[in-house]
């Protein structure tokens, strides 16, 4: 075997390794967490999609991407928590294998290092390990970055089409099938003559003669598999969870600035008059790309080839609902929200990224005046909130009491991850750098705090981590006490990373005490709750036993795991008569809670269960000790939000 043999072996075999052991991760023991009430609500949509064929899009719970794809699982694998679970089981250890076509600019070494980031990070593992959205949000976003940089790379050094009518051709084409669609007198013609299905068909052809005219036209066969890959991406990203359209802003943002970077605007007037052979292949490659979403998001919205009113309308529901989401701040948190979960959670990731951040992004060799700069008007922040808390009424003079803080505060960032944009000459890390600081600042705007949304940040800057510790080994002198240092640090750092990860998610799964363990979580005593309702029915009318259920809060958590009973009673008044084998009530603190009320109108005969539907703490300063970042140990309970089950077993 050859020395260049050699290493791709090893290589290959210390991927595939870290492969095998994301799988073996995510596939362990996966249905052993109690659903939370996010994946109660969606995964008994699901259910009604899979069993009655209903699904209505409600932007509360997201788009139809994840329901009808985890409907094929169930029709396969049957409705249970492991196989509700298992696409983002499937998708969270695909994202190693996105990390192979860029090889070109992580390097072997670099690859190695994003895929241990990827595989291990206790924020990646708990959410593919957790049906919710956002493990296929990261798996279409990487997959749309690499089709991305593909399309990016040596583009001006492409064989250009010289046979410019075949781009006319794809022009009109296009043109054609969206006007049979959108004008409504040409639809009903064409539709009465080619029928519905007849006329989706004839529009499918017509667009992939599209494609066919581009290669014969001398465009390169991958770009075309790029651009239909990357609509096909941000298509079902904007399937999946109403954030895509902050992406897709955040994506426009960025063009604009490389268009005033690649100072493009230069006789762009005179290049359009012209028809310059350039300008026409950007702008067919954008219209092609643009038209394939369009049916692609139609398709998934709506059921129908180009139904602009049905995209419309999804699009108005979704902007509408999450403005008022934000502008109400239903989930409100500080401006730091995400940042103790990534120093807590992902600390190599953490450090290293920032490292990155800095040493690959702004202007290189004027980044120490950026820094000062940053850090005196930090400083001048700092003072204004001072002034504010000691003297109230000066807070009417100053600019921190009508900008929020998250938005003052992180300004330098934006304008950093501006500036790299417009000053790097590396496409690849500049979009690393733009993605992940402007994701941290909307992200920390939006009042919508949630752990989840923490993905959206991390995996640009695992990324980022990777190059730079790759750019560190390379480097590095293991002799010197600078790199015996290092060396320490990455060590401790990873070591720790793997610790965190493994108690999170094979442990501390429900402990609300771990910071991305959400308060709508139940704690894992749910579940005995859960067995005691199925061993009692199995003694009386299995799945028809009568189940009484008081109080309405309960419902969501309830409906996805009573979804085969089919005489769940809800809503039952506590002074009802109550006399079903199994009831279910809210203890709360009160004298008079229904539990206590349903206790005295109860016969004798039943047993009680306490459980609880979630639990929570309300964090403070003093919590954070050498205890709570090692052992998660907190110097009280949770606070809960109880629920206790009555039961009568047949044995009495």
């Amino acid at each position: 075997m050859s020395g260049m043999n050699k290493k791709n072996f090893a290589f290959y075999t210390g991927f595939f390794f870290l492969v095998a052991l994301a799988l073996l991760l995510r596939f362990y023991r996966l249905d052993v967490r109690v659903f939370h009430h996010d994946e109660a609500a969606v995964g008994y949509f699901t259910y009604k999609l899979f069993n009655d064929h209903i699904y209505n899009y409600d932007p509360a719970f997201h788009g139809p991407f994840m329901y009808y794809a985890t409907t094929e699982i169930f029709k396969r694998f049957g409705d249970s928590v492991y196989s509700a679970r298992l696409l983002p089981a499937i998708l969270g250890s695909a994202l190693l294998f996105f990390l192979l076509p860029l090889r070109n600019y992580l390097s072997k070494k670099g690859i190695l290092i994003a895929a241990f980031f990827i595989a291990f990070s206790p924020s990646f593992l708990y959410y593919s390990r957790f049906y919710r959205e956002d493990i296929f949000i990261s798996f279409f976003s990487l997959l749309l970055f690499v089709c991305a940089i593909k399309l990016a790379e040596n583009y001006s050094n492409e064989k250009k089409i010289q046979k410019r009518y075949y781009l006319f051709s794809v022009i009109f084409l296009i043109i054609l099938i969206a006007a049979s669609w959108v004008i409504p007198d040409v639809y009903l013609k064409l539709s009465f003559l080619l029928t519905f299905r007849g006329l989706t068909f004839v529009s499918i052809a017509l667009l992939a003669l599209c494609f066919i005219l581009l290669i014969l036209g001398g465009y390169p066969v991958r770009k075309v598999i790029y651009l239909i890959i990357g609509a096909l991406a941000l298509a079902s990203f904007a399937a999946l969870k109403e954030n895509a359209y902050v992406a897709m802003a955040l994506m426009g943002f960025f063009l604009f600035l490389l268009f005033i970077k690649e100072k493009c605007y230069k006789g762009l007037i005179g290049k359009i008059k012209s028809l310059d052979n350039a300008v026409i292949v950007v702008f067919t490659e954008f219209i092609l790309f643009i038209f394939v979403f369009a049916i692609l998001f139609s398709m998934y919205y709506t059921g129908n080839f180009l139904d602009l009113h049905g995209m419309n309308e999804a699009f108005i529901k979704a902007l509408s609902h999450w403005y008022e989401m934000h502008k109400i701040e239903r989930i409100a948190g500080p401006f730091f929200f995400y940042l103790p979960i990534m120093a807590l959670y992902e600390l190599p990731i953490f450090i290293f990224g920032i490292l990155g951040i800095v040493h690959y992004g702004g202007m290189k060799e004027k980044n120490y005046k950026i820094f000062l700069a940053v850090l005196g008007y930090w400083i001048i922040l700092g003072l204004m909130y001072i002034l504010k808390y000691f003297y109230p009424a000066s807070g009417m003079l100053l600019p921190i009491s009508y900008i929020p803080d998250s938005i003052i505060i992180y300004l330098p960032l934006l304008i950093y991850a501006f500036i790299t944009v417009l000053r790097s000459n590396n496409i690849f890390l500049s979009i690393l750098v733009y993605w992940a600081l402007t994701n941290f600042v909307v992200y920390s705007y939006i009042q919508e705090k949630v752990p989840w949304l923490v993905l959206n940040p991390l995996l640009p800057l695992s990324i980022i981590a990777a190059v730079y510790l790759c750019e560190i080994f390379s480097g590095m002198n293991f002799k010197s006490r600078t790199g015996i240092i290092k060396v320490c640090l990455i060590i401790i750092t990873a070591s720790f990373f793997i610790y965190t990860s493994v108690g999170l998610n094979f442990y501390r799964y429900t402990d609300p005490a771990e910071l991305l363990v959400q308060a709508a979580q139940p704690p894992q005593k749910f579940s005995f709750l859960i067995e005691k309702i199925n061993d009692v029915s199995s003694q009386y009318q299995g799945n028809s036993t009568d189940i009484q259920i008081t109080d309405g809060e309960l419902e969501t958590q309830f409906l996805w795991y009573l979804r085969h009973f089919d005489r769940v009673h809800w809503r039952v008044n506590v002074n009802s008569t109550l006399d079903a084998p199994l009831i279910i009530a809210h203890d709360g603190d009160g004298n008079e809670s229904d539990a206590i009320i349903v206790k005295r109108n109860l016969r004798s005969d039943y047993d009680r269960l306490d459980s609880a539907k979630m639990s929570w703490y309300w964090f403070k300063p003093s919590d954070i000790t050498l205890d709570y970042i090692l052992f998660r140990k907190m110097d009280r309970a949770p606070s809960e939000y109880r629920v206790i089950l009555f039961s009568k077993p047949k044995s009495y």
